[in-house]
């Protein structure tokens, strides 16, 4: 009992745990923002005794959500990183509500969850919260400026519904950039990219905020739809757990990219479609003296910056994938033979470059080859770069050979 009193002593905070003093002082700086803002709040906007009503309407609408919800939630979370549906009951009350009473109904959607699930330690919690409670300052504000007439006094005509949807957008872009530079900076991203939401979870998180709007409305002027609301977020949440549960079953866990399978079955089907094509194959060179060194933990965070070189060197209809171990393939449409070695020898430089903190560097040798001059089928032409590859580590690693014959040009 005495360890376990000691380890919640600040000193054992994992807040301190972060890899620079610099986004130490960014976290709690976001932290006392929020905190200012609910004490500002407090002492110079009145609480209108009309907003007791829908604050403990939505602060029940969360608590009943969450475990409605909750069964769904804890696989979403094991399947991969989400998007907190909760923004519904979130920015209704942003809308509705005194920008302190907005705040707690952030607070207990955030800290309920966190309760049923643990999903992250208590300062991402606090965090996370915080990063929310400011994003609605600033929606709120927003609001003010534009019109200071309450949302439910609003005219329900065109102009309202831009300066609503305005909010929206004010609320999601805030909070968005507020933790994209936490993450960025935290894991350590080479590209701003990796630290952002993609484009599908983006629309989610505004689906969200719409149905928020919805809510607001309804609370307003027609109460009863609430339990339409309720509805359709379960079944957009369950929705929204399928297509990550059949994400993962595609994806290569470590890095993200697409897995063996995936990509054979994807590639095999693109080849049949183009006339020319071009494979690569690439291999960490001296990869297991890297594991070996350092652990497979270190050696999985480079397999993860390799695979993120990759993703960055790429056109969007080139398909990348993890072909095993330290293997990764890349399939080119519509690329040819002198394009192929090019991209290649791109990559090449800049996996070259790239560097693991404190862990050292790797390079990757590289194998091309072209459909149909190296084969006419995926498995040839797979093959055909293996070959090409094999020569490349042969020669001396960290290169760029092309597929020739045995005893042709190049061997």
């Amino acid at each position: 009992m005495a360890d376990q009193i000691a380890r919640l002593a600040v000193r054992h905070w994992a807040l301190w745990q972060l890899p620079k003093r610099a986004l130490v002082a960014y976290v709690l700086a976001v932290e006392l923002l929020a905190a200012t803002g609910i004490v500002a709040a407090l002492a110079l906007i009145p609480i209108p005794s009309a907003n007791l009503a829908p604050f403990l309407l939505l602060t029940s609408c969360i608590l009943v959500y969450s475990e409605l919800s909750m069964p769904i939630e804890r696989l979403r979370r094991v399947a991969r990183p989400f998007v907190d549906l909760n923004a519904v009951w979130m920015f209704a009350g942003i809308l509705l509500l005194h920008p302190a009473l907005s705040a707690v109904v952030i607070a207990v959607s955030f800290t309920v969850q966190w309760i049923r699930l643990r999903p992250v330690p208590m300062f991402r919690l606090i965090f996370s919260m915080s990063a929310t409670i400011v994003a609605s300052y600033a929606a709120c504000a927003f609001s003010r400026v534009t019109d200071p007439v309450p949302f439910e006094r609003m005219t329900r005509d065109a102009a309202s519904f831009g300066l609503v949807v305005g909010a929206g957008l004010v609320f999601l872009v805030v909070s968005a950039v507020i933790t994209a530079v936490f993450h960025y900076f935290t894991a350590g991203h080479r590209r701003i990219a990796g630290s952002v939401a993609t484009a599908g979870e983006q629309a989610l998180e505004a689906a969200t905020v719409a149905l928020g709007i919805l809510l607001a409305w309804a609370l307003v002027d027609w109460p009863i739809v609430l339990v339409l609301i309720i509805g359709i977020t379960l079944v957009l949440h369950r929705s929204v757990l399928i297509r990550q549960l059949r994400d993962q079953a595609r994806t290569d866990p470590k890095t993200g990219l697409l897995n063996s399978a995936t990509w054979a079955k994807d590639a095999a089907v693109q080849l049949e479609r183009r006339a020319t094509s071009a494979l690569l194959m690439l291999d960490l060179d001296n990869f297991k003296s890297i594991n070996d060194k350092y652990g497979h933990l270190i050696g999985d965070k480079h397999l993860k910056g390799v695979a993120d070189v990759l993703r960055a060197e790429v056109r969007a209809t080139d398909m990348v994938g993890r072909f095993g171990g330290e293997e990764f393939v890349i399939l080119l449409p519509e690329t040819s033979q002198e394009d192929a070695m090019a991209i290649a020898e791109r990559i090449r430089r800049k996996v070259e470059g790239f560097a693991v903190d404190g862990f050292g560097t790797v390079t990757v040798s590289v194998g091309v080859a072209a459909h149909p001059e190296h084969g006419s089928t995926l498995d040839e032409v797979v093959n055909a770069a293996d070959v090409a590859l094999l020569a490349a580590k042969t020669a001396g690693r960290n290169r760029t050979l092309l597929f020739a014959a045995p005893g042709g040009p190049g061997w």
